[in-house]
């Protein structure tokens, strides 16, 4: 019989590696936005800038965060399935 469904212990490394490379994303998020706020710039220009910037941080980049997370989620849940499936047999 061929082989169906996948090794729970490689899944969890992998949900660890997706959510892991969410951190990362969003500590660079961080530090860039350390630097975009402490830029020398007085007006209504920056104002507007700085209201783009959160709303885009707030945004897509929020939203790209949290997709990681479910994906790693959804890859946890997988292996648990596959392990309560496993051990049924």
């Amino acid at each position: 019989m061929a082989f169906k469904g996948m090794n729970p212990d490689e899944g969890r490394e992998v949900a660890s590696a997706i959510n892991e490379s969410g951190s990362q994303i969003l500590d660079a998020i961080d530090a860039v936005s350390s630097v975009v706020t402490s830029v020398e710039w007085v007006g209504p220009d920056y104002d507007a800038y700085l209201d783009e910037w959160n709303s885009f941080v707030s945004g897509p980049v929020t939203g790209l965060i949290e997709g990681f997370q479910r994906r790693s989620d959804k890859l946890n849940e997988h292996a648990e399935e596959q392990d309560t499936t496993s051990n049924k047999q």
